[in-house]
């Protein structure tokens, strides 16, 4: 019992972390932005960095080339994560910001995971408790409501679908980690970020393939270290300890930290009504990231861990 608490401790600490990490998106991409980069660029650019750091982590390792080779057996279900986690995210979420507030897109993103959460119920055959019943009505809520207000006045309905299906891209990403159980290793890692590189350079190449500028690699760099390596790590992590339906609504604490970090930088607010439903969301998380007593904890096999 006193390892199950602790493991959903460690669980939701790196659910936020997370959250923290990819609140950094929405900021880091409008710098850039502004720079002269359109959104295939920023989307291919800094999964680009993410996985050239990793890279360099693997092959420093002792035994990194052959553990990574070793790892691209069975990979299509990574591939099939790396769709839904990297070329869904990056590429909807890129382009959202182009057309709504970055709190807005930051909220809509993990509202539009209801229907992941509903897989994890059904196919992976989490229970439903009252609290975690509770926390899902309140998700669904507070993301109406938002849409209802801030949605119809401060963005676009091309920017609302985009933010929900990166939401749900991200969401099923969750899931099928969860489903298809994959060791979260740093080889898998560098196999995730690898596959959604190459599907993020077909966007980029129907672009025109626009070289970023000097002036833009700060933020690519950031957006390639903070989100895109430490934000999807932790996510992985989480895994380990916690329920997926559990990290995807503690994660939905991402539009505090991106609210904040879009207030700061760019002044960039919700209205009244759209902080109260943003407020009713993150409840949701911190209610579900309690310890429920009797659960059982379903694990993905940790890092280090043999066949």
């Amino acid at each position: 019992m006193k390892n199950f608490y602790l493991s959903s401790i460690l669980g939701a600490g790196f659910a936020f972390l997370a959250a923290l990490s990819n609140g950094t998106v929405g900021v880091l991409s409008r710098s850039a932005f502004s720079e002269g980069l359109d959104p295939t660029a920023v989307a291919f650019g800094r999964c680009g960095i993410a996985l050239s750091l990793l890279s360099i982590v693997i092959l420093l390792r002792s035994g990194g080339w052959a553990r990574l080779l070793a790892a691209f057996t069975g990979s299509w279900k990574i591939a099939v994560c790396s769709t839904l986690g990297i070329f869904t995210l990056y590429h909807f979420e890129t382009q959202a910001f182009a057309y709504a507030p970055i709190p807005l897109v930051a909220i809509l993103v993990f509202t539009g995971g209801l229907g992941a959460i509903a897989l994890d119920i059904l196919i992976l055959k989490e229970r439903v408790t009252t609290r975690k019943a509770f926390a899902m009505t309140m998700v669904f809520l507070g993301g109406y409501f938002l849409i209802a207000d801030d949605g119809m006045m401060a963005g676009s309905i091309i920017g609302i679908s985009l933010a929900l299906v990166a939401g749900l891209g991200y969401a099923s990403f969750i899931f099928a980690w969860k489903f298809f159980k994959l060791r979260s290793t740093l080889e898998t890692f560098w196999w995730f970020l690898a596959y959604g590189f190459a599907m993020l350079a077909v966007p980029y190449a129907w672009s025109g393939a626009p070289i970023p500028s000097v002036n833009t690699f700060p933020a690519l760099l950031a957006l390639g270290i903070i989100p895109s390596f430490c934000g999807f790590y932790c996510t992985i992590l989480a895994l380990q300890h916690i329920e997926a339906y559990k990290t995807q609504v503690i994660e939905s604490s991402e539009p505090f930290f991106s609210a904040l970090f879009a207030a700061v930088f760019f002044g960039e607010w919700l209205t009244g009504p759209g902080m109260l439903a943003a407020l009713v969301i993150i409840v949701g998380a911190l209610i579900t990231s309690v310890p429920e007593p009797g659960a059982i904890s379903i694990q993905v096999r940790p890092i280090g861990e043999g066949d």
